[in-house]
């Protein structure tokens, strides 16, 4: 059966996922999580909440999962080693540096690798094997096909997004809150830029609205076929979200795993968190449609119409209760909002609402007061025996036994404790219910002696179950590669000095260029070959971030016949490059590099803010911020037929973002940032100079959420 994981941003999040009967939570640490906004776990409660989900038998998994800078690698690594010594079931990680310093310190410890690695396709999970990671969060852009080619191709646990919110850009590649705001969504700080509104002009075409704002997934009725491609956990998002979205998620996942789901439970998850009316995703459709312009937050569930309209209070359809929240949509988009005030069907408004309005609830008072009541206790079976006129407590819940002796008893003389007495004292404790009970003999003890036998009975019960659960937890116990052992052909070999310059067209190569990195629109034999007759410069082929299906195959071949025809090497910008040729290899910006753990070649992260002495920074171009897997033409327009690419740009009003069509065998679109980045004059090392994404008559306009230091 696959695992149910839930997302808890704070203790009480955690609480309520055990309580609904979640297999395996995920939390962060105070730093270095992707969700820094959240609540959090600091040492002391990290501890609490190890021990709480344990006694439950929940797995508790540590998201380290930002991207680390090489003066934070010290704090982030003892992090880290603090959270697997304290009984973390697994580390989730995205900065490759940082997790090989954790399996070198604690060669036994359990790494899951965070989706924003953007694991997507069989051959980035093998690397990711060899690595050392036990489990693949695949990136929310796998198809089901890959899932399946995966699962056959190499022995790894997959876990897979069902639930909770969709990021546009592929995962780990979004720029755009970094570069534009300078708080970097890869370090658990993005400012959620793409759910504001932007106007899109499209070959001649114009749209407007939220054109970045992905609905929320929900797989909820697709379990079936997750399961029949091997997927071994089903991963809910929302560690920023309420107790009763986390409380109703886990509830209907763990039932659509047994049997079919009604509209009332898709009802009840739209009720907690319903942005867009929900997606699949890319699951089934690599292309597929995955935007809501017309809103971009929680929408809620249609309850009713808005009957009349008098002096700024709106009259309804059907009455709701005090603490009640509600949106007010017109065509699909919001108008207003309210929170009742008390019980009826008259509410005062925020917004703009007429007659004939819609009416979602968005918080249902009555409804998420009973989701967050549930409760849950362990059964134990409880024995009291008097005889020789002492008392042996005998605790028993299936996991694990204990028995305590020695305490005196008196002559009952009035009545002996009784089973209800058993029950009644013993049911007073958070973790336990007392499912049997049983009293042999006849005698009595003092109340307080009573109470005492129960905490220290159960105190020493739980250390039992805690020291079991601690002794079954899974261990490492592979030989795995280190990134340098993983490039099978010798690294570039690129003067620390040097200039690289990025194309994308063989138009922009001149005399002065030695290193060229080859960046095509359109990854196809007649592109590549164009390049050949340049055989006095070092050809570079950069791999795109992105590879699902027939793209690998494709890529594979070029890759071959780039090498074959004297091409200098392979620029790796996914996990999946280092398994489809020999190399040699220079790592790319898109892998993220913001550290010097990883001793090769490379070409530091868009974002990094320093100049190190191991790599290359890039130095001047238009970075693209996003790469999508949804394509703007078929989303907004007119869809996709037989088409040519597009020329078109977003703007939020001031700045404009120019959009990018690229294509292997899908199509995938790149939005470029809308100030072109030169710090030549600061860097004086190995740099790149990117053209690739020119356009004509590009101004240098700077970047000043990018200061080199």
């Amino acid at each position: 059966m696959a695992e149910i994981l839930a997302p808890a941003g704070s203790f009480e999040a955690l609480k309520t996922a055990v309580i609904n009967g979640a297999d395996a939570v995920y939390i962060g640490l105070s730093k270095f999580s992707a969700r820094a906004k959240a609540e959090n776990f600091n040492n002391d409660v990290l501890l609490q909440a190890l021990n709480y989900a344990h006694l439950y038998g929940v797995k508790v998994y540590i998201a380290i999962n930002t991207l680390v800078k090489n003066e934070e690698m010290s704090d982030a690594l003892s992090d880290a080693l603090f959270a697997i010594d304290s009984g973390a079931d697994a580390i989730i990680l995205q900065d490759l540096g940082l997790s090989e310093l954790i399996r070198k310190a604690r060669p036994s410890a359990i790494l899951h690798a965070s989706t924003q690695m953007g694991i997507h396709n069989l051959e980035g999970a093998i690397i990711a094997k060899q690595l050392g990671f036990t489990r693949v969060i695949l990136s929310r852009e796998c198809t089901l096909s890959e899932i399946k080619r995966i699962k056959n191709g190499v022995d790894i646990e997959v876990e897979c997004f069902v639930q909770g919110a969709l990021c546009i850009a592929f995962s780990g590649n979004c720029y755009f809150s970094s570069l534009a705001s300078g708080f970097s969504g890869n370090r658990g700080k993005c400012m959620q830029l793409c759910r504001k509104k932007y106007s899109l002009m499209l070959n001649g075409k114009t749209r407007t609205g939220y054109l970045l704002s992905a609905k929320d997934l929900m797989l909820a009725t697709k379990l079936k076929d997750l399961v029949d491609a091997g997927v071994d956990s089903f991963k809910i998002e929302g560690r920023l979200r309420r107790n009763e979205y986390v409380a109703e998620s886990i509830r209907i996942y763990k039932k659509a795993c047994n049997e079919n789901i009604t509209d009332n439970e898709i009802n009840c998850l739209k009720r907690v968190f319903n942005r867009g009316d929900f997606t699949q995703g890319h699951l089934y459709d690599p292309t597929n449609r995955v935007i809501d312009y017309k809103i971009n937050s929680h929408k809620g569930l249609f309850y009713c119409k808005v009957k009349e309209v008098r002096n700024r209070i709106a009259i309804l359809e059907k009455s709701l209760c005090k603490g009640d929240g509600i949106k007010f949509l017109r065509n699909g988009f919001e108008v207003g909002g309210a929170l009742l005030q008390s019980n009826g069907d008259k509410t005062g408004f925020d917004g703009n609402v007429y007659k004939g309005d819609d009416v979602f609830i968005t918080t249902d008072a009555e409804f998420n007061k009973k989701v967050c009541s549930r409760t849950r206790k362990l059964p134990v079976s409880v024995k009291l025996d008097f005889e020789n006129n002492t008392l042996t407590l005998t605790c028993d819940n299936n996991i694990a036994t204990m028995e305590l002796s020695g305490y005196e008893t008196i002559i009952a003389e009035n009545r002996p404790i009784t089973i209800s007495d058993v029950v009644e004292n013993f049911n007073k404790n958070e973790y336990f219910f007392t499912e049997n009970a049983e009293v042999i003999g006849e005698r009595f003890v003092r109340r307080s002696t009573f109470n005492e036998i129960r905490r220290v009975g159960y105190d020493i019960l739980q250390n039992i179950i805690l020291k079991n659960y601690a002794c079954k937890m899974q261990k490492y116990n592979e030989k795995p590669l280190i990134m340098s052992d993983i490039i099978r052909g010798s690294a570039v070999n690129i003067p620390n000095d040097a200039t690289i310059y990025t194309v994308s067209e063989p138009s922009q190569v001149v005399d002065e260029m030695e290193y060229i990195i080859v960046n095509p629109i359109e990854y196809s034999p007649t592109s590549i070959e164009n390049f050949y007759r340049f055989t006095d410069k070092k050809l570079l082929l950069s791999l795109p971030p992105i590879a699902r299906d027939n793209d690998v195959f494709i890529l594979k071949s070029l890759t071959k016949a780039a090498l074959d025809n004297g091409f200098y090497g392979i620029v790796a910008n996914n996990l999946y490059s280092f398994a489809i040729c020999d190399g040699p290899f220079l790592l790319g910006p898109m892998m993220n590099c913001l550290n010097d753990v990883i001793d090769l070649p490379k070409i530091y992260s868009f974002e990094s803010d320093f100049l190190g002495k191991k790599g290359f920074v890039y130095a001047q171009g238009n970075v693209p911020l996003m790469t999508f897997c949804n394509c703007p033409k078929k989303e907004f327009f007119d869809g996709c037929g037989s088409c040519d690419g597009y020329e078109g740009h977003l703007s939020d009003g001031v700045r404009n973002f120019e959009l990018r069509r690229y294509k292997v065998g899908y199509c995938y679109c790149q939005m470029l940032n809308s100030a072109y980045i030169d710090v030549t004059d600061k860097v004086k090392q190995g740099k790149v100079i990117d053209y690739s994404y020119n356009r004509p008559n590009q101004k240098t306009l700077g970047n000043h959420n990018r200061e080199l230091k």
